[in-house]
């Protein structure tokens, strides 16, 4: 299995998970700032998930932007980043990819989405020719998230790169 086809995979089950969340977002509740802002929280999310849908990265980026400056505290923040992120790596901006998951990784230490931004950041690093930082990354979701679908991706990735040496 090449990097393209693990990371193709990737996508394709972020966007199955993805489809959850987006119909999540639009039962939650709205929070007192979607009452005092035209567009909602809800709406902005919703915006960006359709973006991401069509590949679209500059409106992705622009909801994003909107997202974090008008609802700081949304739950759908890291999502944000992630999905970013995601749309980054597949355009080839590897650097902006990096940075995206790099949030998600230290801002939202407690997300659901940080060991699959921990798992792309280790792909991203692999696209980049960065093996060893790659392999750090793949270990540290080892030790950091047993028995989870990422941990069992890095020891797949491992497994590989011991067979390409």
């Amino acid at each position: 299995m090449t990097t393209n086809s693990v990371v193709r995979a990737i996508v394709a089950m972020s966007c199955g998970a993805l489809l959850m969340l987006g119909m999540r977002a639009l039962a939650a509740t709205p929070s007192p700032l979607a009452q005092q802002f035209p567009e909602g929280e809800r709406l902005v999310y919703t915006k960006l998930v359709e973006a991401f849908r069509h590949n679209q990265l500059p409106d992705v980026v622009r909801q994003r932007q909107i997202l974090e400056r008008n609802y700081p505290a949304s739950v759908h923040l890291d999502n944000a980043y992630y999905l970013t992120g995601l749309l980054e790596y597949q355009k080839g901006h590897f650097g902006e990819a990096l940075q995206s998951f790099d949030v998600v990784k230290n801002r939202y230490v407690k997300s659901n989405k940080r060991p699959s931004a921990l798992f792309a950041m280790a792909m991203t690093y692999q696209q980049l020719k960065l093996v060893p930082q790659a392999h750090r990354v793949l270990e540290r979701i080892l030790q950091e998230y047993p028995g989870s679908p990422e941990s069992q991706r890095a020891t797949m990735q491992l497994k590989m790169e011991k067979v390409k040496r």
